[in-house]
């Protein structure tokens, strides 16, 4: 049984010399098995060199294929927070920099990305809570891909995350599009996805701006063909129309930047009143496939109704997007909220409006006040 006296003198040190490698592994299982955070934040402290780094990756890689095959999501949790707290940054960065040598501590620095790699791979792969579940998704691509020693093995469990819809895209997009731009990741159905998920129920998530700014910069690329360009500025102009106004400003921002980048898309936008598509939009709201909503054929009349939107902010917003402006890319400013919004409109609110009749004359200003003397 696993105390916390029985931890407090086993420290990194003593473990070593009095435990083998074996027993240095049973020791964390028995630790994890106590649920106790009092005693995995106790054992990560002592998590400080490089050998006890190296033994805990392996004690929690021999724990996680215990546990694969179990239901159990509540040592989850415990086995993260211990996972989470090995810092491996500055042994990547050397492994990186050491690959061509061939020295002892090269091969040690080798051996513990193994290990981190291994491990986490482990790890992904026992039963989670959903909370868990989304936690690690929002960690993985700063904390966790650039410690790997080979980030593609989390392809399939991220494309799987991607494919359950909802929050769990959301937060395993980051992630794949690393794994797109950085590590030459071939998945041709990443943006006919995404292009799915941009539903008008998705601008009342609580993750939204998170998920527009990502939004904002897998559309950055300028390799990415006119028709599907066309097919997000359409699908968000037209989501516009039922998205609380914070979002409001922040998508439009997003468009704006879609067609700077893309000077192929303008047309949409300057396209008039007399043209086709502003009488019979030809394009097709239910339709998930970019290749076939006809985006390219219609035009952004949505923008034109958000100027007459009852919050002052957005109508000037979409005013400056038909004016003709340099190619610099706008901010999308996340930080606004309705407080936001609520104070600017406040700071252009006349506090002596103009009345609409005329104020009376005093009877010394009257036409009567010859007749009567005093």
């Amino acid at each position: 049984c696993i105390t916390s006296t029985t931890l407090s003198f086993l420290t990194a040190e003593t473990v070593f010399v009095k435990l083998s490698r074996e027993r240095t592994a049973l020791f964390i299982e028995y630790v994890l098995l106590s649920k106790s955070f009092e005693l995995v934040t106790r054992l990560s402290n002592e998590v400080s060199d490089l050998d006890w780094k190296y033994a805990t990756l392996r004690g929690i890689e021999r724990f996680a294929k215990k546990r694969a095959v179990d239901n159990d999501e509540e040592l989850s949790p415990f086995v993260f927070q211990l996972l989470s707290s090995i810092d491996i940054s500055e042994f990547s960065s050397q492994e990186h920099e050491d690959k061509k040598r061939k020295t002892d501590a090269s091969k040690t620095i080798f051996h513990i990305c193994k290990a981190y790699n291994c491990t986490w791979i482990q790890f992904l792969k026992i039963p989670k809570s959903k909370e868990l579940y989304h936690t690690i998704l929002s960690s993985l691509h700063d904390s966790v891909i650039p410690n790997m020693q080979n980030p593609k093995l989390l392809i399939d469990f991220l494309v799987d995350s991607y494919d359950l819809g909802g929050t769990t895209s959301l937060l395993a997009l980051n992630s794949l599009f690393i794994l797109i731009t950085e590590y030459n990741l071939d998945y041709p159905s990443f943006y006919p996805k995404l292009y799915r998920m941009l539903t008008a129920d998705l601008l009342h998530a609580p993750y939204i701006t998170r998920f527009v700014s990502m939004l904002d910069t897998f559309l950055k690329s300028p390799l990415l063909p006119a028709y599907l360009v066309a097919a997000f500025a359409k699908r968000l102009s037209h989501n516009c129309l039922q998205a609380p106004p914070h979002v409001i400003v922040i998508v439009i921002r997003v468009i704006t930047n879609l067609l700077k980048l893309h000077p192929s898309v303008k047309r949409l936008v300057h396209r008039g009143p007399e043209h086709p598509s502003v009488r019979e939009d030809p394009y097709l709201p239910g339709e998930q496939d970019p290749t076939k909503c006809n985006a390219l054929q219609s035009s952004l009349w949505e923008l034109q109704i958000l100027t007459e939107h009852y919050c002052p902010g957005i109508a000037t917003v979409v005013k400056t997007l038909r004016k003709p402006t340099d190619e610099i890319l706008v901010g999308l400013g996340l930080e606004k909220g309705y407080d936001v919004l609520f104070k600017e409109y406040l700071k252009t609110w006349n506090k002596d409006p103009p009345l609409e009749f005329t104020e009376p004359l005093t009877f010394r200003q009257s036409e009567y006040a010859e007749i009567f003397t005093f």
